[in-house]
């Protein structure tokens, strides 16, 4: 499997691809406005929205955060309980923008500028989907579950960022909790 996964949220009107938050400015400043709030609620992550990411040289909100493990990942296994209704867009890694990179924040903190050793160009033709998350993020789940938590699936988990537009003219939806595809690949 050679895909990269994000949220299924409404387009913006008039696209047809993945387009990063600063892009919403003009476009839908309703969806832009409801997007950058959630930066507002700490110091580091008002910090956040201007943090340069290195090798691509774009802001935080000008860049598309994509999901290089496969969405189903391990909340139920984990907590036990059934997982909310989320669908995914399912994106080959061929259909990337070429400027491309990994992060995987092992150095720098929230808000602080990003150590350029966090981040990797992606190389579309060595990737491959992970169908298993990090052990650090299993432990995030496993201390949300025990504290009655069920959200920030993702936290601790390597991102693949770009510049955007990413089409999704070749992109299939999927659902997380749908666990045959994903059992089909192990």
């Amino acid at each position: 499997m050679r895909e990269v996964f994000h949220v299924r949220t409404p387009l913006a009107s008039g696209t047809d691809a993945l387009l990063p938050l600063d892009a919403l400015r003009t476009l839908d400043p309703a969806a832009y406005a409801r997007s950058v709030a959630k930066y507002d609620d700490t110091p580091e992550r008002r910090r956040l929205r201007d943090t340069i990411v290195p090798l691509i040289t774009k802001r935080w909100t000008e860049v598309v955060f994509l999901l290089p493990v496969h969405p189903h990942a391990t909340w139920r296994e984990v907590s036990g309980r059934t997982l909310p209704a989320v669908e995914f867009w399912a994106i080959p890694v061929d259909d990337l923008p070429g400027d491309a990179v990994v992060f995987d924040r092992q150095r720098s903190l929230v808000g602080d500028p990003i150590d350029a050793r966090d981040v990797a160009s992606l190389d579309p033709a060595r990737y491959e989907t992970a169908l298993d998350v990090p052990p650090a993020n299993r432990e995030w789940l496993e201390n949300l579950a025990a504290a009655g938590h069920s959200w920030a699936w993702f936290n601790l988990i390597p991102h693949v960022l770009t510049a955007g537009p990413v089409p999704l003219a070749n992109a299939r939806v999927i659902s997380w909790d749908d666990t045959s595809e994903f059992s089909s690949q192990l």
